[in-house]
């Protein structure tokens, strides 16, 4: 039981008041199991509805106009706007999936980059390592036929040798750092790749929700604007109907009370010559029109007499004179 749209349109605001407060009551006697309490408290909405000239039915949804107002008139259903949730849900499921995806496949192809340059990392740098080490080499060898034709001694040869170790192993060690950072920054690299992903996956997720929840917020908004419209254009045309409907069993009531008074006044007129025979269509009893008669004939005798009501011996009864 709630306050419903007839409600809404044809109490003050005071009953809605009113209707709101039996309402409560009765909610709480249903949620109590308390029958009696809910009879109660929908005997008292019907008695607020009747003020206003009509009830609610059963379940207090419906338009009855009162006995005095003629028959009960129960509203057409119609149908309202239905919200499209499944399609709503399917569309977004679908935009969902779709972007992620997109961010698999973007992420997918920026880790297998990676993946390439961290294979090839080693390669490269042991590349440079070899570089390295067979300029060393042709080097030392260089120096050492220079010095066999320069006739150079074995302290300067030996000088030249240490030299030439330090610098490859400065060399070596620079390309060792090189490639340990090369490999740090790759390592860098995929944790931002991954967390990129992450975040991401989160935030398209997020926005598909958001999303998501205000289409379904619009289409139930439509769907309640629907209802509404629905019920109130509805109760305007159902009580129209019943307006009219009231309307023309008033003229009929007017022109059979028109029609009783013209067969009133006319039994009244024959009463006056002593014809009560009008009085039968008026729905008077046999007994009851005797009676009139008897009363007419007692006041006028003469007239009766004349009219041949009574006989020469009952006008002589009736007044103790002769004709």
């Amino acid at each position: 039981m709630a306050v419903s749209v007839y409600d809404r349109q044809f109490l003050t605001d005071e009953q809605k008041e009113k209707l709101r407060a039996i309402t409560e009551e009765w909610q709480r006697a249903s949620a109590a199991g308390d029958r009696a309490g809910m009879d109660s408290a929908h005997a008292a909405a019907e008695r607020v509805r009747a003020e206003a000239g009509y009830g609610g039915g059963a379940d207090g949804s419906l338009y009855l106009p009162s006995a005095s107002a003629g028959s009960g008139y129960v509203p057409e259903k119609r149908t309202g706007y239905r919200p499209q949730t499944e399609a709503v849900d399917r569309l977004y499921d679908a935009s969902r999936d779709l972007k992620l995806a997109e961010l698999k496949t973007a992420f997918d192809k920026n880790a297998a980059a990676l993946e390439a340059e961290g294979e090839a990392i080693p390669g490269l740098y042991q590349a440079g390592r070899n570089d390295v080490s067979a300029r060393s080499e042709l080097a030392g060898k260089n120096f050492n036929e220079y010095a066999a034709a320069s006739g150079l001694n074995t302290g300067a040869a030996g000088q030249e040798a240490l030299a030439r170790s330090n610098q490859l192993q400065k060399d070596l060690g620079e390309l060792d750092a090189g490639e340990a950072e090369a490999q740090r920054d790759l390592l860098a690299r995929r944790t931002a790749l991954n967390t990129k992903y992450a975040d991401d996956i989160a935030a398209a997720v997020a926005q598909g929700e958001a999303d998501r929840a205000q289409a379904l917020l619009e289409e139930y908004r439509r769907a309640e604007e629907s209802r509404v419209s629905v019920s109130e254009s509805l109760a305007q045309e159902n009580y129209r109907a019943y307006e009219s409907a009231v309307a023309a069993a008033r003229t009929a009531a007017e022109k059979s009370d028109a029609s009783a008074k013209a067969q009133k006044e006319r039994a009244e007129r024959l009463a006056g010559f002593g014809d009560f025979s009008g009085y039968a269509a008026l729905g008077y009893s046999e007994e009851e029109i005797g009676a009139m008669k008897r009363a007419w004939i007692s006041k006028n005798p003469l007239t009766a007499y004349y009219t041949g009501a009574i006989s020469a011996e009952e006008y002589r009864r009736l007044t103790g004179k002769k004709i």
